[in-house]
């Protein structure tokens, strides 16, 4: 049996993820170069995006596309989504420092 993909359910992640970020649709698009159009459209489920527009939002929004495109995400594939929720608040560029600090010691995390 084979699974389609909800491209609502990927829309109202997109839109949430885009509201906890304090970005406008004309913002996140510009971002990604999508259309503010477009970008309603993702978020509707209106329109299919590609893979390629799943790769242009995903880093943008701090998300991984397999959020957007999984309904059920392993335990610990769930830690970002905390670590975003307290950043709430902190502007952009304090989250990107963030996520590459949390990157180099992931990277580096068998030899503490």
């Amino acid at each position: 049996m084979s699974k389609s993909i909800n491209y609502s359910e990927i829309g109202k992640k997109i839109r949430r993820q885009r509201e906890r970020v304090g970005m406008t649709q004309e913002q996140l698009g510009e971002a990604c170069g999508l259309s503010c159009s477009f970008v309603g459209h993702i978020e509707r489920g209106s329109r299919k995006l590609s893979v390629e527009s799943l790769y242009k939002l995903a880093p943008v929004l701090d998300i991984s596309v397999d959020y957007l495109l999984f309904e059920e995400i392993p335990r610990e594939a769930s830690l970002p989504d905390e670590i975003t929720a307290l950043l709430e608040g902190s502007d952009r560029l304090k989250r990107q420092q963030f996520w590459r600090t949390v990157r180099v010691l992931a990277s580096h995390i068998d030899e503490m």
